[in-house]
């Protein structure tokens, strides 16, 4: 009898929980309603419920987005120019939540007077900005209980402990909520390294390559690599297929490895910019159902030649971002917005969307 108890308490619960989460409010944080947005659209949502739920995004009533277990969402949707509605719902299980909608109008493209000069305190800021908040998407294949698949991470940071090389890196995967687009390639250009003097105060560039080397490797990271699908555009740029649900990503980084001073590290920053290119342009574009997801980092090695370590320590990550049709950058930095603020690398970032 006790038993039977219990198992009428539980759905009773599951009800009560269902019926607290349908009067949860969805706030959209932005874009604010009636704004005029340039493509990607910065989409900021939260719910008031206390318990995770599943986000759906729709734009003029077709699902873009769609990010489930979480109380709060932010992603970048690439739209075409004109009039938008973007109704972000909430469910759980089987039934409604409730909605809200903003109304955008999408120009063209940005103005180019609101571009940021290379080595300004904007440049410096969307660099810093990949170092804060939530991942915009998990990983797919990859378990939750590794930190770098929530957000970014600095491990050893300015403190390489004796090594005596960095190599910087980036990852392309799909995210977790999969990805429709089978004509879509990810193209990446423009994977850099500097390294800021403490001595001096100045930067230098220690590594700069838009055709890196690279593999197709497990998406949890355990096991061999294989050989990825890739291509060198005309531009000498490098594109990749990843293909959804086949358990691997794309992990590049550069042919050689930067021979650093273990003494004199005052900052880090490694960028790369990608997009998302058609693979074959006499098949359907597909490039708006694609969830592909970037990120670069760095790790310290012992010299600049030879074998690595077990576990090659980690400088750190940054943010996992959702790749678009325009070009945008994935940084990682060890430094705080304050003093990339003070002190920039002379990165351009003419055209590249934060």
């Amino acid at each position: 009898m006790q038993y039977r108890r219990v198992l009428q308490i539980i759905p009773l619960l599951g009800c009560w929980l269902a019926a607290a989460n349908l009067g949860a409010a969805v706030i959209i944080n932005s874009p604010a309603n009636g704004a005029t947005v340039a493509s990607p659209v910065a989409l900021s949502a939260t719910t008031s419920s206390a318990q995770p739920t599943s986000f759906l995004v729709y734009d003029n009533g077709s699902l873009v987005f769609q990010q489930s277990g979480v109380s709060s969402i932010t992603a970048s949707l690439t739209l075409t120019a004109g009039s938008h509605v973007i109704t972000v719902e909430t469910s759980s299980g089987r039934r409604h939540g409730s909605s809200s909608g903003t109304s955008v109008t999408v120009s063209v493209s940005a103005p180019v007077s609101s571009v940021p000069p290379a080595g300004s305190t904007t440049v410096a800021a969307q660099i810093s900005n990949d170092m804060t908040g939530q991942n915009e998407g998990f990983p797919q294949g990859v378990p939750s209980s590794y930190d770098w698949a929530n957000g970014p991470v600095i491990d050893l940071g300015n403190n390489p402990g004796g090594q005596q090389a960095l190599e910087s890196w980036g990852v392309v995967y799909v995210a977790s909520q999969g990805s429709s687009a089978t004509n879509t390639w990810v193209n990446i250009s423009n994977l850099q390294a500097w390294v800021l003097s403490a001595s001096k105060g100045t930067w230098s560039q220690v590594q700069l390559t838009s055709d890196p080397d690279g593999a197709a490797y497990p998406d949890n990271f355990q096991g061999n690599s294989i050989p990825a699908t890739t291509r060198v555009e005309s531009d000498g740029s490098l594109s990749v297929l990843v293909v959804n649900n086949s358990g691997y990503n794309f992990h590049f980084y550069p042919d050689n490895r930067a021979s650093i001073n273990p003494n004199d590290i005052g900052g880090i920053v490694t960028l790369v910019e990608a997009r998302l290119v058609v693979g074959n342009p006499a098949l359907a574009d597909d490039r708006a159902q694609a969830n592909y997801l970037v990120g670069s980092g760095a790790d310290y090695y012992p010299a600049v030649t030879g074998p690595g370590i077990q576990n090659n320590p980690s400088v750190g990550n940054g943010k996992l971002k959702y790749v678009t049709i325009a070009p945008r950058s994935f940084a990682m930095t060890t430094m705080s917005a304050t003093e990339l603020a003070n002190n920039p690398p002379p990165i351009n970032l003419t055209g590249i969307n934060p």
